[in-house]
């Protein structure tokens, strides 16, 4: 290499040495280059650079024949292009000739004008972006444009009949609009009314019209509808009042007899009575709801009476006596268990199983208190005998907060019991004072039962609250015990 640097002048070897430089930049250039035609100006750029410049005649040689070779690659790939192009274009014509030919017959011979001008409109869309030769896009574009101005006349053609038909037919369908609402206006049934104006509305629906025709026809029904349903509202208002009229006289008298019927003996005569305002409320106007709440009470009233008509006590005694032998041996069965066994937990599951037995169940009420307690008592001396345990034996806490939420639910089921006699009484307290100031007398009675009253709504409110709070100890126990994750 330093040997043929010798043989070039200064100047010859630095022209060598730029333009070998430019030209290995210009093929990079070329490479990077997305535009055939940018591509080759890097090239004839570098091209002209050998004009009048000084090199060796092996120097030029090598650069042009690089040169050359790019030049070569890049016609090709422009003759490549072009072949491409052509092809593609070759195709697209024939597809897109065989759209325009579908348009152009579709436009003269239209059944659907927005459905062809819809067609036709896509057609054109096809030539965006489409490869065409310029010959062949533009003896297509002709042949739609041709398709457009078709479409357009028959358009203009329908409009023409579409206006002077629906002129026709707005003289016909506004004299129908205007007697169905003179119609609608001259009955008292609504819903004749509304058939009405809803077949007048109906009639052009699909019929020919312009939209301002339309709208007009449309404007007044609604118009007529509003002022039906406005005359509608204010029968419904005279029918509410009727009806909460009508229920503020039903109501005291369905709720005497529902109290008579679980205290009177008189059966026949509560039984008139109730057939009585049975017939009266049937024929009366009420709402629905309140139609129902009275049905509901006296409905109850014909039960309470076949019950206490059925000997229904006989048959609670009978079933209070049986249930109270199972429950008294299982309570014998819990007591001794919570004094002399050691298993701990299986014991107090046993005694709630017990306890959830009382839930409902048909009992005497002094044999379910005897019962109860002596469950209490088991509970108790569970309780103390755990408590003993584990101050003795000094047990995992957890353990401990088992039973101490078994003693919460205890509790809480203990004052649930007593909120349910708490509501009985004050039930009984209001029924009673309702009717004390329905009758207007004995003040001093009514003030009686108005304490009476209020201390048992305190009790049932202090009560709730002891339940909520050991809930709430309740639920704090569980997350200490089995915290979430």
């Amino acid at each position: 290499m330093i040997e043929f640097d010798r043989n070039r002048d200064e100047e010859s070897l630095n022209n060598y040495k730029n333009l070998k430089n430019q030209l290995e930049q210009a093929l990079k250039k070329v490479k990077q280059a997305k535009d055939f035609r940018e591509a080759k100006g890097f090239l004839i750029e570098v091209q002209n650079s050998f004009k009048g410049l000084r090199l060796l005649k092996e120097d030029r040689e090598e650069l042009y024949g690089k040169l050359q070779d790019s030049f070569a690659e890049l016609n090709k790939k422009i003759e490549d292009e072009r072949t491409d192009f052509n092809n593609q274009a070759l195709q697209n014509y024939t597809l897109i000739k065989e759209k325009v030919d579908e348009a152009l017959f579709l436009a003269s011979h239209p059944k659907d004008f927005k459905e062809t001008w819809d067609y036709l409109i896509e057609v054109q869309n096809l030539f965006k972006g489409a490869k065409l030769l310029r010959e062949h896009r533009e003896n297509l574009y002709a042949r739609l444009q041709e398709a457009f101005v078709k479409i357009k006349g028959f358009r203009e053609i329908e409009q023409t009949n579409f206006e002077k038909e629906s002129a026709q037919n707005y003289i016909q369908l506004k004299q129908n609009v205007e007697e169905a609402i003179l119609q609608a206006s001259q009955t008292d049934d609504f819903r004749i009314a509304k058939d009405v104006l809803i077949k007048a509305q109906n009639e052009f629906r699909t019929t020919k019209l312009t939209k301002e025709q339309r709208d007009e026809l449309y404007s007044k029904l609604q118009d007529a509808f509003t002022a039906i349903n406005i005359q509608k509202d204010e029968e419904s208002a005279k029918h509410r009042q009727e009806a909460e009229n009508n229920y503020n006289l039903f109501n005291p008298r369905a709720l005497d007899i529902l109290k008579r019927a679980g205290e009177s003996t008189e059966f026949h005569q509560i039984r008139m009575d109730l057939k009585e305002i049975q017939a009266e409320i049937r024929d009366a106007v009420l709402l629905k709801e309140h139609r129902e709440t009275l049905h509901t009470a006296l409905q109850e009233a014909f039960e309470t009476l076949n019950l206490r008509q059925d000997d229904e006590k006989y048959s609670f005694e009978h079933d209070a006596q049986d249930n109270y032998k199972r429950l008294k041996a299982m309570v014998n069965d819990g007591l001794k268990q919570a004094e002399e066994s050691v298993e701990y937990k299986e014991t107090r599951e046993y005694l709630k199983k017990i306890q959830s037995e009382f839930k409902g169940i048909k009992l005497i009420r002094e044999q379910r208190e005897e019962l109860y307690s002596r469950l209490q008592s088991a509970f108790e001396t569970l309780n103390k005998r755990v408590d003993e345990y584990f101050h003795e034996k000094k047990k995992n806490w957890e353990v401990k907060m088992q039973y101490k939420l078994s003693a919460l639910s205890t509790d809480i089921f203990e004052l649930n019991e007593s909120l349910e006699k708490d509501f009985e009484v004050l039930q009984e307290l209001e029924d009673h004072l309702d009717i004390i100031e329905s009758s207007g007398k004995d003040t001093s009675a009514a003030l009686g039962l108005k304490a009476r009253i209020s201390s048992t709504r305190i009790s049932i409110d202090k009560k709730k609250n002891q339940i909520k709070n050991m809930e709430l100890e309740m639920n704090d126990l569980k997350n200490r015990l089995e915290p979430e994750e």
